[in-house]
């Protein structure tokens, strides 16, 4: 009955996210990276992965879900 995210659209572009959040994840959140130098490095690798075309297509079904909700 609620909103459910078909990332059938995006495959390539969440396996290419979650690639770049694998290769970052450990090392911020133990501190073994610097966040001033590794977080626009983060963003800068999640942006050329997809990240803005997955959000997008995430806002655009649930855009469509809401107006069907009325």
């Amino acid at each position: 009955m609620g909103f459910r995210f078909d990332s059938s659209g995006v495959v390539n572009e969440m396996t290419a996210c979650r690639n770049v959040i694998s290769k970052y994840e450990v090392g911020l959140r133990w501190g073994v990276l610097d966040p001033k130098e590794a977080l626009p490095k983060f963003n800068e690798e999640l942006k050329a992965a997809g990240m803005d075309t997955i959000i997008a297509e995430k806002q655009s079904q649930l855009d469509a879900f809401l107006a069907g909700q009325q």
